[in-house]
């Protein structure tokens, strides 16, 4: 054992020991962050495009880059954790996060900040699934269950305060503290792993990284993206730069695939989980209606500040009830699973998501408020109640030595689906909105909040909210393949080999 590994815990009864309740709240505190940025900066989008005089379709790369560098450094966590030890990981992931916050709070452009968000979203991305393998090191399957309990408030949590948070930092501070925020945070976590935490599995210069498969795979989503962004910008799918991004991506996304089904070593991305039906529809459902929830957030908050002239806090409370909604689906979802059943609480979950979605879909100058409102807690608690059990269904279908592979994948389909979902209808909107502006007003960010030319783009609103009610009952068709009762669950094995119970806290 080296000397950065603590002694062995003698206590398998599955008592969960106060050194594991530390590593249990050091993990949650270290996911806090990258989990609010998700969505902290979806409010701010309008004022930023005014700040740095950009378009829409440029400045929700701000959101779109976090969320895509997030995708693509998951894969990575697991080859990185046991090649330089989780603990060494853990901290180096803080501290970038750390570097790229600070950056992003100091950026003079919004090139700036999209390259610092990029920076900010490896450091995040590695350490949720980093921190998770550490702990179920240190748990073993007899604690691991109620463990990851504690490490998933956050993932609950952050979402629900992060648009009221950006809003009061934006109205009352600057947009600077959406990132300066996270600073002492970091701080205070690679602080505390320090002095708290060791590695429980020693690192090991054996493991392996696809590097073909990272090689084809970034650019690929870099490149689909891209193409998405500049046909935002261009106003259709016809110029070179936009064609050029969408044909180089799908061909290095293709390619990716081909590979990862064919080759013999473990693939990046594990693409022959989708031959598991379970995986493949609870995965395919979950993917669909995160690009219908991430994909709104844009449009959401700038109808309040564009046509209403709603302050970034008034938005970011306006859009609070789907929050609301979207946490009771989660808290009830034991429940109702078992009145009903995994694939007819998921079907249940989506119609409730489609008829939330249609007040906003209809939406003009003057809404009624209390039936916007209302849609939202609707909206919110369908996309809980479907989210959560097409998740179960993919991590319960998969045999323990597949899980680790299945989580890792999961995760990447969900954030790239979410990166599209924010890219695709940040292009429709913009289109929208161009095709409704006034001779002589040639951006948005041109226009008075409030004004009557702001009220004449209401509808500009509309098509973008067509475009997720359609998404979302588009995963009705992988849910009517989901069984019927959630699946037995599968014990999560250690992201490599371990004593079990063996602790990742230093004695005293």
């Amino acid at each position: 054992m080296s000397t950065d590994q603590a002694p062995a815990e003698t206590d398998d009864s599955g008592r969960i020991t106060p050194e594991l309740w530390w590593l249990s709240g050091i993990m949650a505190l270290g996911g806090f962050a990258s989990l609010l940025d998700s969505t902290i900066v979806n409010v701010a989008v309008g004022p930023l495009a005014r700040n740095f005089d950009a378009e829409i379709s440029t400045v929700q790369w701000v959101v779109t880059g976090y969320l895509l560098a997030l995708s693509v450094s998951i894969p990575l966590s697991g080859w990185s954790a046991a090649r330089f030890g989780a603990k060494q990981m853990v901290i180096f992931s803080q501290v970038v996060f750390l570097v790229g916050s600070l950056l992003a709070g100091l950026a003079w452009s919004a090139p700036s900040l999209i390259a610092f968000r990029l920076l900010q979203g490896i450091g995040g991305g590695l350490l949720v699934p980093i921190g998770q393998a550490l702990l179920a090191q240190a748990a073993g399957p007899k604690r691991l269950g109620r463990l990851m309990g504690i490490v998933s408030i956050p993932a609950m949590f952050a979402p629900l305060i992060a648009p009221s948070l950006g809003g009061v930092m934006v109205d009352y501070l600057s947009w600077r503290w959406l990132f300066f925020i996270n600073v002492p945070l970091c701080l205070i976590t690679v602080v505390l792993v320090l002095l708290k935490v060791r590695n429980v599995v020693e690192p090991s210069k054996d493991a392996k990284l696809d590097a073909v498969g990272m090689v084809l795979l970034m650019p690929g989503l870099a490149a689909l993206l891209y193409g998405l962004s500049e046909a935002g910008s261009a106003g259709g799918f016809g110029e070179g730069k936009t064609v050029g991004g969408l044909v180089i991506g799908v061909a290095f996304l293709a390619a990716f695939a081909v590979r990862a089904l064919r080759t013999r070593l473990e693939p990046l991305v594990d693409l022959r989980l989708f031959r598991r039906s379970g995986f493949r529809n609870g995965t395919l459902a979950n993917m669909l209606l995160s690009m219908a929830m991430y994909g709104v957030m844009i449009p959401l908050p700038l109808y309040f500040q564009l046509v209403h002239g709603a302050s970034v806090l008034e938005s970011a409370l306006l859009l609070l009830p789907q929050s609301l909604g979207f946490f009771a689906g989660v808290v009830m979802m034991n429940r109702l699973t078992a009145m009903l059943g995994v694939r007819n609480l998921t079907l249940l979950g989506i119609l409730l998501a489609v008829l939330g979605t249609i007040p906003y879909a209809l939406i003009d100058a003057d809404p009624n408020a209390v039936v916007l409102g209302l849609a939202m807690v609707v909206r919110g608690f369908g996309l809980g109640a479907s989210m959560l059990p097409t998740m179960t269904v993919a991590f319960g279908s998969v045999p323990k030595e597949l899980a680790p592979s299945a989580t890792s994948a999961f995760n990447v389909f969900q954030r790239v689906s979410a990166s599209l979902g924010t890219a695709v209808l940040a292009v429709v909107l913009q289109q929208q909105i161009e095709d409704r502006l006034p001779t002589g007003v040639g951006s948005v960010v041109q226009v008075l909040p409030g004004s009557d030319v702001a009220k004449d783009l209401a509808t500009s609103f509309g098509p973008p909210f067509w475009w997720a009610l359609v998404i979302t009952a588009l995963a009705v068709l992988p849910s009517l393949f989901l069984p019927g009762r959630e699946p037995a669950p599968v014990q999560a094995p250690d992201a490599a080999p371990s004593r079990e119970g063996e602790s990742a806290l230093k004695p005293g």
